[in-house]
């Protein structure tokens, strides 16, 4: 299940993380941002890739291609996360 927001702005970055591929989880933190809708979990990936799901109703909001410091955030140090994301930000895939 997705968000409108996700189906209607996201794909052709969704395509590019098929391309990639989703990998494996690694680790989910919540992240309460004050939005109305509620605090969010971000599902982070062995490919770099970040996954966004409403807490409440689990919908995904989004997927992100991750940037080096972004997975570093979260307390993640594993290196081959951290050089995958750093391959992804030098290709520009971070800006899709």
């Amino acid at each position: 299940m997705t968000s409108k927001h996700y189906t209607d702005d996201r794909k052709v970055r969704e395509e590019l993380i098929k391309k990639i591929g989703l990998g494996n989880e690694i680790g989910t933190f919540r992240v309460d941002k004050g939005h109305p809708k509620g605090a969010e979990l971000h599902t982070v990936t062995d490919t770099g890739i970040i996954v966004i799901r409403n807490e409440r109703t689990h919908k995904m909001v989004t997927k992100l291609i991750a940037r080096p410091n972004k997975i570093k955030r979260y307390g993640i140090d594993r290196k081959d996360v951290i050089e995958i994301a750093r391959e992804h930000q030098t290709l520009g895939y971070n800006m899709i």
